[in-house]
């Protein structure tokens, strides 16, 4: 079964589906910037705990030590080459959820709108970016998205992982980590077929709510499959030499990489070191993603 529903994904998302933690922080929200504002204490904890000002709503972010690792792999996954990330970074423990982005937004543009706990979809590049500078606005930390290498270490464990590299996040077993096409829950549509013009019913699958699968070894869920994930990078091709920090260039006909394949993708392309890219305004039903908040 080929991952490629792409373009009736895009398609579909433009119409009208129904369908023991640290103690949180409070910051000001009135109208000094993120800069101005004094944060109640430095985050520290491996596990921190944030709640959207004026909302009863709260979310999970968890530290991924500096590190060096091993990133890409074959094929268009780039050769297998040494990164280091320097810094600490935090990153969402899971994919935003709809009850999440309705806190900052106060709009929910899902298609797949089961419930709260239900990771947002039908968000471009551009539409994750927003969220972030919401989120900033409101909270005083800097909310970004990760880069493909911050993920991608987190993916495979960042610092907690003392194991060999897995193909999934969380073990090479992608049924017990992840929502994707063999396993997540099958959704039908009715379409036109592009091939004959007559109406046609069309097999798809939909997301599923967030932690339903095994986590990784940072307490990471659903960095395979559910939604597809946003990152901060234009495409490049990647190199086989060692980097430091990488950021991705400043532009590129490509679009950005996204990671993690989706519940619409076969088990090859939700590897972790998968990578592809689309335009920043792309979106569909199994497109979202995950903040990250950078240290030192």
């Amino acid at each position: 079964m080929k991952h490629k529903i792409l373009t009736f994904s895009l398609m579909v998302a433009a119409l009208a589906f129904v369908g023991c933690k640290d103690d949180e922080f409070s910051v000001d929200t009135g109208t000094s910037t993120p800069s101005q504002q004094q944060h109640v204490r430095q985050l520290m904890f491996d596990l921190e705990t944030f709640t959207v000002p004026n909302s009863s709503v709260s979310f999970d972010m968890v530290l991924v030590k500096a590190g060096t690792f091993v990133m890409g792999g074959v094929d268009e996954e780039g050769p297998a080459h040494e990164v280091t990330l320097t810094h600490n970074y935090y990153i969402g423990s899971t994919e935003v959820t709809q009850a999440l982005y309705y806190a900052v937004m106060k709009e929910n543009p899902s298609v797949f709108s089961y419930g709260e706990n239900y990771p947002v979809d039908n968000v471009s590049h551009k539409d994750a970016v927003t969220f972030c500078q919401k989120l900033t606005q409101l909270t005083g930390y800097h909310f970004v998205l990760p880069t493909e290498a911050q993920w991608e270490y987190a993916a495979q464990g960042g610092h907690s992982s003392q194991a060999a590299r897995t193909a999934y996040a969380g073990g090479n077993n992608i049924g017990a980590v992840g929502w994707y096409w063999g396993n997540a829950p099958e959704y039908n549509v009715n379409a036109v077929s592009s091939s004959t013009g007559h109406d046609t019913v069309l097999v798809v699958r939909h997301t599923s709510a967030v932690k339903g699968k095994q986590a990784n070894a940072l307490g990471l869920y659903d960095m395979t499959g559910n939604v597809r994930e946003w990152c901060a990078d234009w495409y490049s091709v990647l190199g086989s030499e060692a980097v430091t920090d990488p950021e991705g260039p400043l532009s590129s006909d490509r679009g950005r990489v996204y990671r993690g394949g989706s519940c619409n993708d076969s088990a090859q392309y939700c590897r972790i070191a998968h990578r592809e890219s689309l335009s920043t305004m792309s979106k569909g039903f199994d497109f979202g993603f995950r903040v990250a908040v950078n240290m030192d």
